[in-house]
C-alpha cells in the first residue's frame, strides 16, 4: 500500500471544523489504494491586521447648545457692528458655513444676508440678537474660532526653504483667526473712552508693521478697526482713505482726534494681549508721563 500524503497542517485563522473534515475526506485514499486529487477549499480569511482607533469621535464643527444658560436679562455689549464683524470671521475661519449659522441661530438665509448687508452700529435688528448670544454662549462654552488646515504643496514641501502653499482665501482665513480680538473688552470701551498710552507716531509705525503680516490688508484692517468703535464709528466704518490720511501725518500728535488713531490704539492693544507680549518700554514711558487718563487726544497738530 502506498503512504498516504502529508499530514495537513493547521490552516490560518480560525477554521470551520466541516471545512477541516471535508479537506481530510478529499485527500484519504481511495478503496483500490491510489489517492484522491487535491480538492482547494477556500481558506479562512486572516484575522485583519489593522489597529481599530481607540480615540473618541470629535465632530468637526461644534455646536452650542442654545437650551442652556439665560441671557435675556444679560448686558448686550456689542453693537451690530462689531456681531457682523465676528459672523464674518466665523465664515472666513471656515468653521462653519453661512447656512449652517442660519440654522443654528434660527434665523433665515435670506434674514441673515440682509443683516450682514447693512452698516451701523444700531443697523439691522433682526439676526442682531440671536448672533450676540449665539457668540455668548459660544464662549461659555469654551469654543474657540479654529482654522481649517490646509494642503502643504508636496513640491515646496521637499524644499528646506519653501514655505507650504496657500491660497488667499486660506491666507484671508488664517488672518482672520489670527487677528481676530472680539473676545477681549477693555475698560471704557462702551464709550469710546479707553486710555490711549502711545503717541500718533507709534501707532503709525505699528500699522506699518501689521500690514507686512502674511494675510493682513488694509480693508481688513479697517474693518478691524471700525469693530473697536461704538458711537463714534462712522455709518460704513473706517475707510481705506481716511487710514491712509492718517499714515501720511508727521508728528506725534498729528492724527491725534482722528478715528483711525483711537481705534487702531484699541485693536493693537487687544492684540498685544491675546498674543501674551508685555508692555513695551515706550509704553510703560507714556503711561508714567500721561497717567491713568493716557494722552489728551483733543489737542491735534493738525488742527491746533
Amino acid at each position: 500500500m502506498q503512504s498516504r500524503g502529508p499530514a495537513l497542517g493547521p490552516l490560518p485563522g480560525a477554521v470551520n471544523t466541516q471545512v477541516g473534515q471535508a479537506r481530510n475526506a478529499a485527500n484519504a485514499p481511495t478503496a483500490d489504494g491510489q489517492e484522491n486529487t487535491p480538492v482547494a477549499l477556500p481558506s479562512a480569511k486572516p484575522a485583519s491586521k489593522k489597529r481599530k482607533s481607540t480615540e473618541p469621535h470629535v465632530p468637526a464643527t461644534a455646536t452650542v447648545d442654545f437650551t442652556s444658560g439665560d441671557l435675556k436679562d444679560a448686558l448686550m455689549d456689542e453693537n451690530c457692528d462689531h456681531v457682523r464683524r465676528r459672523i464674518n470671521g466665523l465664515f472666513d475661519s471656515g468653521a462653519m458655513s453661512k447656512t449652517a449659522f442660519a440654522r443654528e441661530i434660527g434665523v433665515s438665509a435670506k434674514s441673515l444676508n440682509e443683516f450682514l448687508g447693512q452698516d451701523g452700529p444700531f443697523s439691522g435688528a433682526g439676526c442682531y440678537g440671536a448672533a450676540w448670544q449665539y457668540f455668548k454662549k459660544r464662549e461659555g462654552a469654551g469654543v474657540e474660532l479654529s482654522v481649517k488646515k490646509q494642503k502643504i504643496n508636496p513640491v515646496s514641501q521637499g524644499a528646506p526653504k519653501a514655505a507650504a502653499t496657500i491660497g488667499p482665501k486660506a491666507a484671508a482665513a488664517a488672518a482672520a483667526a489670527a487677528f481676530d480680538v472680539s473676545g477681549i473688552v477693555l475698560p471704557g470701551e462702551e464709550y469710546d473712552d479707553v486710555p490711549v498710552f502711545d503717541t500718533c507716531t507709534e501707532i503709525r509705525r505699528k500699522i506699518n508693521a501689521h500690514l507686512k503680516k502674511p494675510g493682513a490688508t488694509q480693508a481688513q484692517l479697517c474693518r478691524d478697526m471700525s469693530a473697536q468703535l461704538y458711537d463714534n464709528c462712522p455709518p460704513k466704518g473706517l475707510q481705506s482713505s481716511q487710514l491712509a490720511t492718517f499714515r501720511k501725518g508727521k508728528g506725534v500728535r498729528s492724527g491725534a482726534k482722528s478715528a483711525v488713531f483711537y481705534a487702531a490704539y484699541v485693536f493693537f492693544e487687544k492684540l498685544r494681549i491675546k498674543e501674551g507680549k508685555p508692555k513695551s518700554k515706550h509704553r510703560l514711558s507714556m503711561e508714567e508721563e500721561w497717567g491713568e487718563d493716557g494722552m489728551d487726544r483733543s489737542i491735534d497738530d493738525r488742527t491746533s
